[in-house]
């Protein structure tokens, strides 16, 4: 049984959400408190988190910050009443999994749920090789990403983005071509948010060694790796 962890400081959207979920055969813990819900995830693990953007106490990109501390591979749905595309861009280059705007249907909800929970079942159980290009290495069984052996701490929407380039390296990837390999065709997003996980990427790399530069960017054309 998975469980999911919800976060939002709107009982009406927790208590609708939590029996849908219920129904669907998940273990759900809500939180209108995002501390309290910071508190249980300093003992427990969840396999799935979904956070409100905007509340009053920590805002959900300050939660998920903190969340990534502890569990740096935990996927994460943010749920927010903005719709604007820099606000999914900011939540993406966090290394939020998805985004859902308010107000939503439950089944779209279940839907990207579902999908996000697809991904990282088929990053965490398909056997997989480890592939090694120069000091890039990525562990595809472990989702382990590293450069010069020091880990990359990488989400699973970064690391099936990076896997994509690592398997043909020097060849060029239009950004459609990476939106289908780091959401299956699931999940339609702007070309900006394929730009922000890149960038995200590149910053996490640097903070390793800041050296290292594995994507090049091809313009009017997309990205490669390049080593």
């Amino acid at each position: 049984m998975k469980t999911i962890i919800l976060v939002d400081d709107e009982p009406d959207i927790l208590a609708p959400v939590e029996s849908m979920l219920t129904d669907e055969g998940y273990r759900v813990r809500t939180f209108e408190d995002p501390h309290r819900a910071l508190a249980y995830l300093a003992t427990q693990s969840v396999d799935l988190a979904i956070f409100d953007i905007t509340m009053p106490e920590m805002n959900g990109y300050d939660l998920l910050r903190s969340a990534r501390e502890r569990h740096p591979h935990l996927p994460v749905i943010f749920l927010s009443s903005k719709s604007e595309e820099q606000d999914q861009i900011i939540g993406f280059t966090l290394g939020a999994d998805d985004f859902v705007t308010k107000p939503f249907s439950k089944h779209l909800l279940l839907f990207r749920i579902q999908s996000v929970l697809k991904r990282h079942d088929n990053v965490q159980s398909h056997p997989k090789q480890t592939i090694e290009v120069g000091p890039l290495s990525i562990d595809q069984d472990r989702n382990l990403v590293a450069w010069s052996g020091q880990q990359v701490e990488l989400t699973v929407t970064e690391s099936l983005l990076l896997i994509a380039l690592a398997e043909k390296p020097g060849q060029v990837k239009k950004r459609d071509q990476l939106m289908d390999a780091a959401y299956e065709g699931t999940v339609y997003v702007s070309d900006r948010t394929i730009d922000s996980h890149v960038k995200n990427i590149r910053h996490k790399f640097r903070a390793v060694d800041v050296t290292a530069d594995p994507i090049a960017t091809v313009f009017g054309l997309g990205y490669k790796l390049s080593l």
